[in-house]
């Protein structure tokens, strides 16, 4: 009997299965080759030493360490010499804190968070663009569904925040203030709760009932809805509630460093930035299933709220990891609407840290 006969009797879909069957496996095959044949060495030669380099970012799962986490699934960062040691962490503002005593070299996460952290640190720069449209939902307890209708709602209730200090911010916090204000609710209206930046510190925040609401990451607050846990009230992702903010349109995930280490060593800064326009155009050339069986997502709700995300948002990320001027103009306007009494934030001109040396510019 047939291999293809052999399933069919198990499931009467033999050729679709073995079909898939046999692309999964050629892909596999195909990415085996391709990194034995980068790293072949000839008999009796040493293997070139990989340069390890420890780049912090908020996760795992969501949306800003996905890119990084498939980097090193493919091999992408020892395709270029390197070794990316990813160390999650709880939000941006941890992340500054690590590139800043040294605990990390490079970082990923939201530029305007970056300029905030520019102000306090002058050496902080970023690299390269990662997304292309923001994503961040305002999530509400599941029970609080029929108290909470609107954002003003949430005057004296427990919110999320995804950094533990007001003095290194995330840009999730950054815009949660934003939206708020917006909507007559002040910085001294709303309890603050430290949550992590991953699915289990999330969801369980929710669950036990220590946080009404918080800003959330993608696919996270999709999931969320998913299995009844939250209820979106707010969403950069639709046109009606971006429009509300201004410069809804920032950078959200970009590559961060110190420029004082990148002066002293620029080769290591250029493959960073190789590896994050490898990743980039990977994706950009592959379906959300495809990325999915990459990062070994497997059937759940966890790859469902992926690929839902993936389809409705599919220039969530940058194709290229060059800076756009359009996107930085709103970032800039993004991040002076946060900072209203801040004299210098107000001045800050985001091309004085855009080290667009290795990515490039587009309008």
């Amino acid at each position: 009997m047939s291999l293809p006969m052999r399933f069919s009797a198990i499931d009467g879909k033999g050729p679709s299965v073995l079909a898939r069957w046999r692309r999964r496996v050629l892909a596999t095959l195909v990415q085996a080759l391709s990194l034995a044949a980068l790293f072949h060495v000839p008999a009796g030669a040493q293997a070139p030493a990989l340069r390890e380099v420890r780049l912090s970012v908020p996760g795992p799962g969501g949306s800003v360490s996905l890119p990084l986490e498939l980097a090193v699934r493919l091999g992408l960062d020892r395709a270029e010499g390197l070794q990316l040691r990813l160390k999650f962490v709880g939000g941006g503002g941890i992340a500054f804190q690590d590139i800043q005593s040294g605990n990390a070299e490079y970082a990923v996460y939201g530029m305007p968070a970056a300029m905030s952290h520019h102000l306090k640190d002058p050496r902080i720069v970023s690299l390269a663009a990662l997304d292309d449209l923001p994503l961040y939902v305002l999530m509400v307890r599941q029970d609080l569904r029929g108290k909470v209708r609107r954002i003003a709602d949430l005057k004296g209730r427990t919110i999320g925040m995804h950094s533990s200090s007001l003095t290194a911010q995330t840009t999730s916090d950054i815009l949660l203030e934003l939206v708020l204000a917006g909507q007559g609710v002040a910085a001294g209206d709303i309890r603050r709760a430290s949550v992590g930046q991953s699915w289990e510190t999330e969801s369980a925040a929710f669950l036990s009932g220590s946080v009404d609401a918080m800003m959330n990451d993608e696919p996270f607050a999709t999931r969320m809805v998913g299995e009844k846990m939250a209820f979106q009230l707010y969403s950069t992702g639709k046109p009606d509630d971006a429009r509300k903010t201004p410069g809804a349109g920032f950078l959200r995930a970009a590559l961060i460093g110190r420029r004082d280490r990148i002066e002293v060593d620029p080769v290591t800064a250029d493959r960073m930035v190789r590896v994050v326009q490898r990743v980039l155009a990977w994706m950009a050339g592959h379906t959300p299933e495809q990325i999915a069986d990459a990062l070994g997502m497997q059937a759940g709700a966890e790859r469902e709220s992926f690929l839902t995300v993936a389809r409705k948002y599919p220039r969530q990320y940058s194709r290229d990891g060059k800076f756009s001027t359009a996107q930085l103009r709103e970032t800039e306007v993004f991040f002076r609407a946060s900072t209203p009494g801040d004299a210098a934030a107000q001045k800050l001109a985001l091309d004085t840290m855009i080290i667009d040396r290795w990515a490039g510019r587009k309008p």
